[in-house]
């Protein structure tokens, strides 16, 4: 076969770094796989294009590097769109490669046309189109490039038809320079030393962008003896286990506690994090802006929730590793924080979050209650595992229960939340990270949506353990629904028999009874790929609160507004 646009294509990509693809082929394609065939990229045949777009966003978080998923036009490229999204809200970088649409000289109507540059540009950082080869490689550089610089997110690159058959006959173009990571001025980066050796009291709060820089982080918190407290898309920088790591999630009275140690600390130092609405617990999170030294790759980051007294524009691992370089600085520097109030905080930040929660029963583990599970499950994974949640209750409660002990050690849908994503997104971060066991937990709506990829692992020999909460309805829903009416609706699902569903499918299956650790481990043992399923069930805090939502509703409709709120404000209760 000549050398065509396909060729260079492929070779591009493999110049770029770029190991495997993901995506389906179609009749517009057929050029473009065959060449795949031929080169040392591996391709990854997904069951769906949302699929290949979440599998992407998997490989992408725990790898760090560009996620690359192929398309064909139409119904291919909007199958990938909320896989798109994902990407953008939660900053993973992914490049969507996408025939553009056909067009008819003259004609209306044209095969699968669509203005894919309208409606993809809301949820990516920029489109790029091809039209000739002699464009191929620049651009190709250029999109894949952005999709890294400043806040990584997704990038569509449109290809002419034309183009992957077009032979090229002048030399490859010489690659274009690797784009520079910012650099702040060296008096801000002095300023910055000034501060923080200054400061009794430092709180060290991280988000996605300092996942790379976990080792420098452990090493400067020690430094400092400051806490650390990491966003649900860094949880594990530094491992849960450290006794300067503080664990929050934004749920219930947590925010309050955390605000509380915020006012406690003299300087908080954000590093690569955007104050996102679940970074900031729904932007409740209350920093002041002269205590605020925040630290980001991206400018439009920087100021873009909260003002902050000396904004830093670079990476993280270059901001650590400078002031590592000045650790005389700190050395004489005495901490205002001692052992004891940390653990203290610890304490107090956990138990807010747990005690709003209303939790099921969990069978086949002691004691029946999520915390056994997580516990049962912790021990019986090495720390470096990585753990991938779909969205639902069953990721409110591992954000909750779940140790986490290495950087990208748990990844979950953050400021998207779609449901689907769990599977998809747990296989290409095995892809991504091999020696890595990694473990997929999924509630049993999710897998409604998902379970047909578990084909694509078994296809593609990808060991993987997946777990599913079954407890026959969409739970996160369910509950809230309870809380309000007392009653749910549209929630109740059919599930098959998972045990008959993992057989034909070629999946060992195992059922969570009896020693649950021994249980796991021979899940986890498994060779090739697994299914375990966890029956869960209606708790007596599910019961009371289901029947503290009928009584709301009853009062809501027997008695008159005003008296309710009268009632309300009477007794003290909250007047929604």
């Amino acid at each position: 076969m000549s050398d065509t646009g396909s060729t260079l294509l492929c070779r591009t990509l493999e110049r770029l770094g770029v190991e495997c693809v993901f995506g389906l082929p179609g009749s517009q394609d057929i050029l473009l796989f065959e060449t795949l065939r031929r080169s040392r990229l591996r391709t990854v045949l997904t069951t769906h294009e949302l699929a290949a777009a979440f599998m992407a966003n998997g490989y992408a978080r725990v790898s760090g590097k560009v996620g690359v998923l192929i398309t064909i036009a139409g119904p291919g490229f909007t199958y990938a769109l909320p896989g798109l999204a994902e990407a953008l809200l939660d900053s993973a970088p992914l490049l969507h490669i996408v025939h553009k649409p056909a067009a008819s000289e003259g004609h209306r109507f044209a095969l699968q046309a669509l203005d894919q540059e309208a409606i993809a540009r809301p949820i990516v950082k920029a489109v790029y189109e091809v039209d000739d080869v002699g464009e191929l490689v620049l651009t190709l550089e250029k999109a894949y490039a952005t999709a890294l610089a400043g806040e990584p997110g997704p990038v569509l690159l449109q290809v002419a038809d034309a183009v992957f058959s077009q032979p090229y006959g002048s030399p490859e173009p010489a690659p274009s320079s690797t784009p520079l990571l910012p650099v702040s001025s060296a008096s801000e980066l002095e300023e910055a030393v000034r501060r923080l050796a200054a400061s009794r009291r430092t709180l060290i709060y991280c988000g996605q962008g300092a996942n790379d820089a976990a080792p420098s982080l452990r090493q400067f918190s020690e430094l400092l003896q400051a806490p650390v407290v990491a966003t649900r898309s860094a949880r594990g920088v530094l491992p849960e286990d450290h006794p300067l790591a503080i664990v929050f999630n934004p749920d219930g009275g947590a925010v309050v506690a955390l605000n509380r140690l915020v006012a406690r600390s003299d300087l908080v130092l954000a590093l690569g994090c955007k104050f996102s609405f679940n970074g900031s617990a729904g932007f409740q999170l209350r920093i002041p802006r002269e205590k605020l030294l925040h630290v980001d790759a991206s400018p439009e980051v920087l100021g873009g929730n909260y003002a902050s007294v000396l904004p830093i524009c670079s990476g993280v691992s270059q901001f650590l590793a400078f002031l590592l370089q000045h650790r005389e600085a700190f050395q004489s520097r005495n901490t205002g924080w001692d052992s004891a109030e940390l653990a203290r905080w610890r304490e107090q930040i956990w138990t807010e979050t747990a005690q709003a929660l209303t939790e099921p029963k969990v069978e086949g583990v002691s004691p029946p209650t999520p915390a056994g599970f997580f516990s049962a499950l912790r021990k019986t994974l090495p720390a470096y595992s990585c753990l991938v949640t779909d969205s639902g209750l069953h990721q409110v409660l591992a954000r909750v229960h779940f140790c986490v002990t290495a950087p990208r050690g748990l990844l979950v849908p953050s400021d998207f939340q779609s449901m689907g994503f769990g599977l998809p997104a747990a296989i290409g971060a095995k892809l991504a990270a091999p020696h890595r066991p990694v473990v997929a937990l999924i509630g049993d709506g999710g897998m409604a949506i998902s379970a047909m990829e578990l084909l694509t692992a078994v296809r593609e020999g990808i060991p993987l353990t997946v777990i599913v909460f079954n407890d026959g309805v969409l739970g996160q829903i369910r509950l809230q629904q309870l809380s309000s009416f007392g009653i749910a609706h549209a929630t109740n699902l059919l599930n098959p028999d998972f045990a008959l569903l993992a057989e034909s499918l070629g999946v060992d299956y195992f059922l969570l009874e009896g020693d649950a650790e021994d249980v796991l481990r021979r899940a986890l043992a498994t060779p090739g790929v697994s299914l375990v399923e966890v029956r869960l069930g209606d708790s007596t805090a599910i019961h009371l609160r289901r029947a503290q939502g009928a009584a709301r509703e009853t009062a809501r409709r027997l008695l008159p507004a005003r008296l309710l709120q009268a009632i309300k404000r009477r007794l003290g209760l909250p007047r929604h």
